[in-house]
Parts: structure tokens; C-alpha cells; sequence
């Protein structure tokens, strides 16, 4: 795959927000279908944009890696899949030769709505799989990425729910515990940051969307995961990370483990430099093998 340096101006008719720092070459000629309705709430619409390849034949149905985004407010998550981060991914898997599916789900508003995301993610993957033939991707060969605070809502479905045609994971910086929010509201005052309040969860809950709880319950039975770590992220977060990729090597699960030691949250558009262009040139060889 030959590599080319991200150019940090945005390209005419490219998104202005940070797009990935990996790229090759023809990625921006990947054929996209925009704004198909996966579901509506409340009179709101949920999208879902399908990146393919080029060059696709008519006929072809292809894998496809279904990308989910991580947590913020409404209005910054109402179109995040036109963002420079999702628009880059989509043209990077196209060009790599299978399907990129990005997509909207709500927020979760400050934990109040967690079962909510879930939904979203099982409608989207619902609604994928029963139009496979239109959108040309073959329905048993699917992929999930994720980053961040979506992390916990679809290592649910990869790893609890683990139905047989999710092939693989990869996630990125990833918050695996629900517990990581939590945190700073068990340090004394004068440490604490300005964070808002959060509801009350059982322990139950808490388990409910802990990667390492449902990875300890199917030790043996999970698709290959990826997980890619930023070494300056925050404290806590990769406190919890690292006792899941602990709990990972316990059990021996099939684990690729992909370190930035300098990198930030978000250096796969943050931090232009070789380690993170090697992570995503990784990722990318990641799904073509497990997917192809």
C-alpha cells in the first residue's frame, strides 16, 4: 500500500475540521452514498454514509468495517460522519478495497441515555445487514472500529452479543470502562475537574458496558480485536485500558496491540508523524486480513 503525507490544509470540497494523517493514493475518489436514513427519533433522522471503492464491479458485494463514533453533546455528534476524521476513514478503507460505512448515533447526554447508543448501533448494523445487497456488502463479513467514549457501547455488541458475523474490532483509545467518568468525582475537591454531575449506576450497570467483564465471559469465543493506545491520553482512561489488555493476554484472546508512546487521544487526525500513519497502515492491513 504506497503511503502519501497528509496535507494539514483541507482540499477543496474536503471538510475544514482535522482529517486523518494517513493517506494513499485515489482515496478521495471512493464512491459515496450520503445520507441514507438508518432511523428516525422523534422526528430526527439517523444517517449513515457508504464509502466504496472505485473501481467496484456492479455485482460485488464486499466487507465492509462499520465505523462508531464516541460521545459528546447533540449538536456535536448531529454530523460527525461528515467530519474530516470519518470522511478520511471512508476513503481510506474504499481505497483499501472494501466498504466503509460511517454514521450518526445520539448522545448519550452525560450518561443519562446509555441504552440509547446501544440502540442506535444495533439499528444501524440491523439496517446494513437487510440492505446488504443494495449497499453491495456481503452481510456475514463485517468489521467494527470505534474510538473513544463509543468504545463501551459497541465492544458490547462485539464482544457480549459477539454474533458470528462481526469478524474482527479494532479501537482506538478507547474508554472500556463506564467507570473511567467517574473518576474525578472520587477525588478530593481541591483536585477535582469541572466535570458535570453523573447519574448513579448499579454495579450491574457498570458491568453491562465493561469491555474486560464481557471479555472474561467469553474468553476463547471473541473475533480478533485490535487495540490501538495513545501513551499521553488521559490518566485514567488508560488505566482502564491497560487492565483490559491485561485481562486480553490472561485469556489469551486474540489481541494486536498497537502502542503510540507520544500520542494524544485522537492521533490518528491529532499527531501527524510515522507512528501514527504505521497504526493506521495497520488497521488497514488488520480488517483486509481478517475480513478478506
Amino acid at each position: 500500500m504506497q503511503e502519501q503525507n497528509a496535507n494539514s490544509a483541507p482540499q477543496p470540497g474536503q471538510p475544514a475540521t482535522p482529517s486523518v494523517v494517513y493517506r494513499i493514493p485515489a482515496m478521495e475518489q471512493a464512491s459515496v452514498q450520503k445520507d441514507l436514513i438508518y432511523k428516525t427519533v422523534d422526528r430526527f433522522d439517523f444517517k449513515l454514509d457508504v464509502y466504496s471503492p472505485a473501481t467496484m464491479q456492479s455485482d460485488a458485494r464486499l466487507p465492509a468495517v462499520l465505523f462508531i463514533h464516541g460521545d459528546g453533546t447533540p449538536e456535536q455528534l448531529k454530523d460527525i460522519k461528515d467530519s474530516g476524521q470519518y470522511v478520511g476513514w471512508g476513503q481510506l478503507v474504499a481505497a483499501s478495497g472494501l466498504i466503509a460505512v460511517t454514521f450518526n448515533h445520539r448522545s448519550s447526554m452525560t450518561l443519562l441515555d446509555i441504552h440509547g447508543i446501544t440502540s442506535d448501533i444495533a439499528d444501524l448494523i440491523t439496517y446494513v445487514r437487510l440492505n446488504s445487497e443494495a449497499l453491495h456488502i456481503d452481510a456475514d463479513r463485517l468489521a467494527i472500529w470505534v474510538c473513544s467514549a463509543g468504545t463501551p457501547y459497541a465492544l458490547k455488541v462485539a464482544l457480549d452479543e459477539a454474533p458470528a458475523y462481526i469478524r474482527c474490532s479494532a479501537c482506538y483509545y478507547g474508554v472500556t470502562d463506564l467507570r473511567v467518568f467517574y473518576e474525578n468525582q472520587a477525588r478530593p475537591p481541591s483536585e477535582r475537574d469541572s466535570e458535570p454531575t453523573l447519574p448513579l449506576l448499579s454495579d450491574e450497570k457498570f458491568a453491562e458496558f465493561s469491555a474486560s467483564a464481557h471479555l472474561h465471559k467469553k474468553a476463547g469465543s471473541i473475533a480478533p480485536l485490535l487495540i490501538a493506545r495513545a501513551g499521553l491520553d488521559q490518566r485514567d482512561l488508560n488505566r482502564y485500558l491497560d487492565r483490559f489488555i491485561i485481562e486480553a493476554i490472561t485469556q489469551n484472546a486474540p489481541l494486536t496491540l498497537l502502542n503510540h508512546p507520544t500520542g494524544h487521544h485522537g492521533f490518528d487526525i491529532l499527531d501527524d508523524d510515522e507512528r501514527s500513519r504505521e497504526i493506521i497502515r495497520a488497521t488497514l492491513e488488520f480488517f483486509q486480513a481478517n475480513l478478506t
